[in-house]
């Protein structure tokens, strides 16, 4: 059983996304040994704020032309924390998207890893990285 809770921080940046991987995101955060929330603008995202994280090159999707799941709220960024101060781990990272994986299995809910994005098991061949980010199959 996990201590960690999702903050008022990251339930308001949920506003907006699909229940189901709201559901996911709750349960992996009482089983996982990390502590993890949701990043800034890691919800739900308007066209303007899409077209922003476009232009700063940190997604693939102008917000416009090309949606991003996380318009639609079928997407999540997450981020680890550790003495409540967020990091940049990937090796965390992975553990968390182990208990991501584990928790939508049990809920029947087929989610993609940004690091995984064909679901092939092979993180190497992933062009763009993005293992923050969790969707909906």
């Amino acid at each position: 059983m996990s201590k960690f809770l999702l903050s008022e921080r990251s339930y308001f940046r949920l506003k907006g996304v699909d229940a189901r991987l709201v559901r996911v995101v709750e349960l992996a955060i009482t089983r996982t040994p990390i502590d993890f929330g949701v990043a800034h603008m890691g919800g739900y995202r308007t066209d303007e704020e899409q077209n922003q994280l476009f232009v700063s090159g940190y997604s693939q999707r102008d917000g416009y032309l090309k949606k991003s799941k996380h318009q639609l709220g079928e997407a999540v960024d997450l981020i680890v924390f550790v003495n409540g101060s967020p990091v940049d781990d990937e090796i965390m990272l992975g553990v968390i998207a182990g208990v991501m994986f584990s928790c939508a299995d049990e809920l029947g809910i087929e989610i993609v890893w940004g690091l995984d994005w064909n679901s092939d098991g092979n993180i190497r061949d992933t062009k763009f990285r993005d293992i923050f980010h969790y969707e909906l199959k």
